[in-house]
């Protein structure tokens, strides 16, 4: 009889123990878990005055970080994302521009809908590399790659010119000193823009703790 009371007593430890031990390991998992929430916002510092663009880290995913990798890589393939010096040929820096006006457009145009819809960070990137073509790079090719094409095809030409490098025939261009500096500032607003596609690339997803709490503030905020 003592012996089984000793057993039940013991048994009723054990239970308490475990119970005690499942309670702690919940009380942990529950502080880890919040730990882990990290919400609020990302910020992309846009180039040629376009402001500046935030992105939520709570719903952070692969898509975006995606978008801005392969953005920036069409960047860090050509001429836009290097600085430009008296040793670049005007034809060939143009040429590179319009490839990534072009290659940008094609790229996004060519993404299916179903990958950005409902996802306002992505279509936040998006809208940002729209603007950079169209707002940034459009209008100083507009106002310059025209007029300067057509004089050097002429001037190349011509007795004058015969037997000159290409640098030494565009230092005759007569609005040429112009037209450097607007290409220098198109080129330094690139290069921030490719530097901040890099940085946001290399951001993290958001983890799950993140994502779930979220999901659940949502939720609560729909109900009401």
């Amino acid at each position: 009889m003592a012996k089984r009371k000793r057993k039940k007593r013991g048994n009723r430890s054990l239970t308490i123990v475990a119970l005690l031990f499942l309670v702690l390991s919940l009380i942990f998992f529950a502080i880890d878990f919040f730990r882990a929430y990290n919400p609020g916002k990302l910020s992309l510092s846009a180039p040629f005055g376009l402001g500046n663009i935030e992105l939520d880290r709570a719903t952070l995913s692969e898509k975006e970080l995606d978008i801005a990798w392969k953005l920036y890589v069409q960047l860090s393939t050509r001429k836009a994302s290097i600085p430009l010096d008296d040793n670049d040929i005007i034809s060939e820096v143009y040429d590179s521009w319009y490839q990534l006006f072009t290659t940008t457009r094609e790229y996004l145009i060519e993404m299916p809908a179903k990958d950005i819809e409902e996802n306002e960070n992505a279509q936040k990137i998006i809208a940002l590399a729209l603007d950079v073509i169209n707002k940034g790079l459009r209008p100083h090719l507009t106002e310059w790659q025209g007029k300067y094409r057509k004089w050097y095809n002429e001037a190349i030409q011509k007795e004058e010119f015969k037997g000159k490098s290409p640098q030494e025939i565009q230092k005759k261009y007569p609005h040429y000193n112009e037209l450097i500096d607007d290409m220098k500032i198109v080129n330094t607003e690139l290069l921030k823009y490719a530097t901040q596609l890099k940085r946001f690339s290399h951001e993290k997803p958001a983890n799950n703790p993140t994502k779930i709490i979220t999901w659940f503030k949502e939720k609560w905020k729909s109900s009401f």
